[in-house]
């Protein structure tokens, strides 16, 4: 037998050894060396809003409970629901509206509805600046005609609702619904209006 062998065996092992601590050794040089992932950078935030004017607001979400006195009664079922609400003196409309469409998982929907109002704020629309003029109506009136529809925004009921009132003397205000007081009832149609299962609520 070759006495070389084993000594060939070893050096052989040897070598195979050192090649392979030398890509070791390269791949861990090279990713210390490598430069380091910039950080992420943080989520830029919206401008803060212009201050408005006097006279001028943005609609905020109404409150909740703000009309204890409501009472529903669903009228159809059918392919979609009908409903009527009844509001009692005080009760404030887009309130009762908003919590009925939360509680009955209304996404979309349309209404119609007459009554009586102690007070009303309105509004008139400026889409430049995102906000309303208001038009206060401090003094009983008539709720000649309020429309509206209902849809989802970021997961919540959102009630988007235009009035004509009618004063004492006649005179109409209208514009878009920021908030009405009932007195001493109003009477609102709702109709659910069914999504195509391929649609999504409005965001």
């Amino acid at each position: 037998m070759n006495r070389n062998i084993p000594k060939r065996l070893a050096l052989l092992s040897i070598l195979i050894a050192g090649i392979v601590l030398a890509i070791v050794t390269v791949s861990l040089s090279a990713r210390q060396q490598s430069p380091q992932q910039p950080p992420s950078a943080p989520q830029q935030q919206r401008p803060p809003m212009a201050p408005l004017p006097p006279g001028w607001v943005r609609q905020a979400p109404p409150a909740t409970g703000a009309a204890p006195k409501m009472k529903s009664e669903l009228l159809s079922t059918g392919p979609v629901r009908t409903f009527r609400l009844t509001f009692g003196q005080g009760d404030e409309i887009l309130s009762g509206l908003t919590d009925f469409a939360s509680t009955s998982n209304i996404d979309s929907g349309y209404f119609t509805g007459i009554g009586g109002l102690l007070t009303a704020t309105l509004g008139w629309g400026d889409p430049t600046n995102g906000a309303f003029k208001v038009i206060n109506v401090d003094q009983k009136c008539e709720l000649v005609s309020l429309i509206g529809n209902i849809v989802r925004r970021n997961g919540k009921p959102y009630v988007h609702a235009h009035t004509v009132v009618s004063l004492s003397d006649g005179t109409t205000r209208g514009g878009h619904l920021l908030d009405a007081r009932v007195s001493p009832f109003a009477e609102i149609y709702l109709v659910e209006a069914k999504l195509p299962s391929s649609a999504k609520p409005a965001e």
